[in-house]
Formats: C-alpha cells, structure tokens, sequence
C-alpha cells in the first residue's frame, strides 16, 4: 500500500531531520538514529535522498578559495567534515562507526525472547509503561528496537497497553493475525493456530483473513484454528485474565480447552480422553490449593473420572475402565 501525500511529507522532513543532525561532528543521538532507520525500509531510502539533497546544496556554496600571492606558502583546504553517513539498507541494522578513534556498535536487531514453563509466571515491564503478565506454557518475543511490536508463538498473556495513537501496539500471531491496540486490557490465548481474546478495558482491533473486528470491553473472540471464522461473544471484563487471580472462568468451552488452561497454571500434564474433548463446559475453576487439591474439585465440575497419568492427570469418561 502506497503512503499518502501528507506522510510522504512528514517522512522527507524526518530525513531531512536526521540527515542534518548527522552530519553534526558532535552529534552522538546513534542509538535513536539507528532504531529510526530499521523502523521501515523505505526510511533509509529517504535518508539517502536527504543527502543527496544536502549535498547539492553543498556544492552551490563550495566557492574555491582565491589563490594567494607569492611568495606565500601554498594553500592547504581545512579537512572537511564529511557530511554524509551512509548506512545501507542491507545493514541497517548492524553497522560500525568509527567515532572517536574506536568502533561503535550499532546492533538494534537483538530480539527479546520471553518464555514461561508451565505452570510459571512472569511479568514484562515495557518502557513505554506498557506490561505483559505471561501465563505459564507461554513464548513471546519482540525486536528491542520495537517493543511495541509483540509476536507472541503460544500460549495466554495478559496485555495493558499504554496507548500511543502515533505508535499502535501490535500483537501477531504465527499465522498472521494482528491485534491491534486501541487503549486496552486484553487477554490473549495462542494455541496452534486457535485464538482467544477477551478484552477486560478499551478496544482491540482483529485483523486476519482479510476480516477486520472490533472488540470492545466484554467482549471476546475465538477462532478454533488459522483457518476458522472467528466468533465474537460477550464476557465479564471482570473475569479477562482471572488466571492471575486465582480463577479460571470458562462460558462454552470445549472439555480440550479447559484440560489445556489446567495446565498452564497447574504446571502439571493433564490430558482428556478424545470421547470428552468436544463436550462445553460453563463455570469458574478455583486454582486454591496444590495441583492435586485442585484437580480433586475439577472432576465432579466436568462430570467426569480423574485419573493420575504420570506426573499429570488423565480426564476420563465417570463410566470408563480404569487406568
């Protein structure tokens, strides 16, 4: 998609900017510089022009000096600073500048890889006052030059954003799909292609598919697979992200999805048998206690027989052969 005029505009005047700034002997603002060209590709492309630019205009004023009279020494032109400093598109990212007499390092590519095992926690404190609760089970990563640019591979987090409109705070997915911030508390699950998002304060905006969807506080959308229409439905804002409470709030969920989220927080296996996996489930699992506390309560809510599985528990038929 082309930019339009006006952003052309603002795009040549932050070149311009920067290509200015640069050119400075004292300027030392790299880490900024550097996060601004890998920000979009076509921002080097405008620095390059600003240069040329500045150096045409360079040349107008470049006026010889005047010879001067024998028997005087010869002149010798001043060194000139150099005003352009080029980094290529290829390697925009990781450059050397010699400054100073050393070498500088200009690495911004470095991703920030966050992963929790199950039935562990962690909390991500952004700069920009943004936070990311990851529940366990859960892998996410982002560039450090964008950290308001999330890709989060699997698991459940819960996001508050501080909103930026200049800045959207964008959550991707593995298949594609984007969720975009809109000022907000969200809660995001990401299992093999199935998405949930239930949002607790603001909006979100999905964005996959080629369909784009709204979701206001209360509400909630799940997508069963990559492929799957997503479904939009209402929740408590209340319950978004109840797991950091203690609680797990479920409203027509499949029998896999509650063995899945029992899991995370409990950091202990539990499977279903396949004859369950499909059966909906309504109602709020209390997480008090140890992982076997829990799971004594959680059979007769699912109407079914509990079975220890290895270091987890199997979810079976009541009627079922023992195992």
């Amino acid at each position: 998609m082309g930019m339009s005029a006006e952003s052309d505009d603002l795009l040549r005047e932050d070149a311009r900017l920067w290509a200015i700034r640069v050119s400075d002997p004292a300027f030392a603002d790299w880490d900024a510089f550097a996060a601004w060209l890998e920000q979009d590709p076509a921002h080097n492309a405008a620095y390059e022009a600003a240069l040329d630019d500045l150096e045409g205009v360079d040349a107008l004023f470049d006026v010889p000096p005047a010879p001067l009279p024998s028997p005087a020494p010869a002149y010798v032109p001043p060194a000139r600073v150099p005003r352009r400093w080029r980094m290529p598109a290829a390697a925009a990212g990781v450059a050397l500048l010699a400054a100073g007499g050393s070498w500088l390092a200009l690495d911004h590519r470095a991703q920030q890889d966050y992963a929790t095992a199950p039935g562990e926690r962690r909390t991500v404190d952004l700069a920009d006052g943004s936070r990311i609760v990851l529940n366990g089970g859960t892998r996410l990563t982002f560039d450090a030059a964008r950290p308001r640019e999330i890709a989060m591979l699997q698991g459940e987090a819960l996001f508050e954003v501080r909103h930026d409109q200049a800045r959207p705070f964008v959550v991707t997915t593995k298949d594609g799909a984007r969720l975009v911030d809109v000022g907000t508390v969200f809660n995001v699950v990401n299992r093999d292609g199935a998405l949930d998002v239930a949002v607790a304060e603001g909006a979100v905006d999905y964005r996959g598919s080629g369909a784009v969807i709204r979701l206001a506080a209360g509400d909630m959308l799940t997508r069963a697979s990559a492929t799957a229409t997503p479904v939009k439905r209402t929740v408590d804002p209340g319950a978004v992200g109840g797991w950091r409470s203690g609680f797990l709030q479920f409203t027509d969920a499949p029998l896999r999805t509650v063995a899945e989220d029992l899991a995370r927080n409990l950091g202990k296996p539990v499977v279903i048998d396949d004859a369950l996996a499909a059966r909906r489930f309504s109602g709020t699992i209390v997480l008090d206690g140890a992982p076997d506390a829990v799971m004594a309560r959680v059979a007769p809510l699912l109407g079914a027989r509990l079975v220890r599985d290895g270091e987890g528990w199997r979810i079976t038929r009541p009627d079922g052969p023992p195992r």
